[in-house]
């Protein structure tokens, strides 16, 4: 047990050490995870603190997923040990003491609040902040332009050609493309015109989005080159889809999110499989209910290629690995099967001793691009063993993100353009000297 900061009488017993960490938690990923794993291993008791939609669109811009499923996600990861909800984006004294904290924890990319001072400077002054590692390589800047854009178009391996499979773009993209592919002249406009038809063919575009686009470019204003290139310089920064560094698969992050469990002799094994693409509260709550089926859980997961190759090319919005990490963090899982085949075979029961396959119903999925009449759980029903579980949250899925995101879009495009500029500036600065070590348990983190 660590010790907290306030002297104990002599003879009494060390109090546990509470530790404060907040935050927006707005499309989580594995570094919202790593950073909350690494804040539990520097405090006894760890207290999180999470922003309500009113105070995250004062300081930075409205989040996309709702402060409720925000909330609630937070109550199914592990170390997580408290929850303390709308929470002020800049922590003060009077936080700590709410939330009987002891010090603050953050990562070493410090924010800045609504009024351009850092959110965390109260706690700083007062000697109350301790700083962990922020974790490279991912981030919800780079999630919302790969939300975006919409299309992924990086499953090119093996037999599968994904620039032949259909993808959805909205009518900006079609449009940049189109321009993309001529001058910006009165030629272009008219070529780019006549490219429409085939274009919204092969995107696979509804007719309502090639109407928009058919109007978009009747008023299209054609610049010179120049500002041809400011505005795709622009775009660009707006759209970044991926951080500036790469995010490093290791055995140690998975062995630090595993929770390295095995069967027992006795134990009712539960087995669910799926994408779990932008993990959210929906998937939470269907593991926490499969979990409930037995004792035992386990999770498999698709690879890129199987979800592409079954949901369509703009599929998955997240590589295997980050989809791994997320659903390592959720404490009802016991073992993950990285990589697991699309469909539930009788070897795979047998060799988990499965009693129970489980599936999510009446909720909505994202539509199946690559139509088929395969059934990946009729093995399951043959033997009697499968169960299906109601959604709490029938409406949360790929789509409705998107949707969000496209409803506000200029709003993300500007808050993309401001925090990818603070991430360059986070990496352009970093060195070896300056960067704080990953917080371990044999680690106590100086205070700031």
């Amino acid at each position: 047990m660590m010790a907290a900061p306030a002297a104990a009488s002599e003879g009494a017993p060390e109090r546990p050490a509470r530790g404060y960490f907040d935050g927006c938690f707005d499309i989580m990923h594995s570094g919202h995870y790593n950073a909350i794993r690494q804040a539990k291993m520097i405090c006894d008791v760890l207290v999180v603190g999470v922003h309500s939609d009113a105070e995250i669109a004062d300081n930075k811009a409205l989040p996309v997923m709702r402060q409720d499923e925000r909330y609630e996600l937070l109550k199914h990861i592990k170390w997580i040990d408290e929850i303390v909800r709308d929470v002020p984006y800049s922590p003060l004294i009077s936080t700590l003491e709410g939330a009987r904290a002891d010090f603050c924890i953050h990562g070493d990319d410090m924010p800045v609040n609504a009024q351009g001072i850092c959110a965390y400077d109260e706690m700083k002054d007062a000697g109350k902040l301790r700083i962990v590692k922020r974790t490279e390589g991912v981030s919800t800047t780079d999630l919302i332009g790969r939300l975006l854009t919409l299309a992924r178009q990086e499953h090119r391996d093996g037999d599968f050609d994904a620039s032949k499979a259909p993808q959805k773009m909205d009518a900006d993209a079609v449009m940049n493309s189109a321009f993309n592919s001529f001058g910006a002249s009165s030629k272009a406009c008219s070529d780019a015109s006549d490219l429409v038809g085939r274009l919204a063919q092969k995107y696979g575009m509804a007719a309502e989005d090639v109407k928009q686009l058919r109007q978009a470019m009747a008023g299209a204003e054609v610049g010179p080159p120049a500002a041809k290139m400011q505005r795709t310089a622009e775009d660009s920064e707006s759209m970044r889809t991926r951080a500036p560094v790469q995010l490093l698969a290791s055995t140690r992050r998975i062995s630090e999110f595993s929770s390295a469990k095995q069967p027992k002799e006795g134990d009712r094994v539960v087995y669910v499989s799926g994408a779990f693409d932008m993990f959210h509260v929906g998937h939470a709550e269907f593991l926490k209910e499969a979990k409930e089926m037995g004792t035992f859980l386990c999770v498999g997961i698709h690879d890129d290629r199987t979800v592409s190759s079954t949901k369509g090319a703009c599929f998955p919005v997240m590589t295997l690995n980050e989809r791994v990490l997320n659903v390592c963090a959720c404490k009802w899982v016991d073992e993950v099967v990285i990589g697991a085949p699309r469909d539930v075979t009788e070897d795979l029961i047998k060799t988990w001793n499965i009693q129970v396959v489980a599936q999510g119903s009446d909720h909505q999925r994202c539509e199946n691009l690559i139509s088929g009449d395969w059934d990946k759980h009729s093995i399951p029903k043959r033997l009697g063993i499968f169960r299906e579980v109601t959604s709490k949250w029938p409406h949360l899925c790929h789509d409705t993100v998107v949707g969000r995101i496209i409803e506000e879009r200029e709003a993300y495009l500007k808050r993309n353009r401001d925090r990818a500029r603070r991430e360059d500036v986070y990496y352009n600065s970093k060195e070896v000297s300056n960067s704080p070590l990953e917080a371990f348990k044999e680690v106590q983190l100086e205070a700031v």
